[in-house]
């Protein structure tokens, strides 16, 4: 299994639990690595979504994505 594919499982586990914010900072570290990669986008805005998630990680999420335009 690659690195990449490695990083996105522990993306989608991080979600899947909840830690949203440790999710999109290792995002940042995915992207920096990899590139910009419309996968992870696409999941970590179904995570932010959720009832619940503090305005913070949805801030955070939001500079994320601004920086993969």
């Amino acid at each position: 299994m690659s690195r990449r594919q490695r990083q996105f499982d522990e993306l989608m586990s991080l979600c899947n639990r909840g830690r949203v914010g440790r999710a999109i900072d290792l995002a940042h570290e995915h992207f920096a690595q990899f590139g910009v990669d419309a996968a992870v986008v696409e999941l970590l805005g179904g995570a932010v979504a959720l009832p619940g998630v503090p305005e913070r990680f949805r801030r955070s999420f939001a500079e994320l994505r601004a920086m993969s335009h």
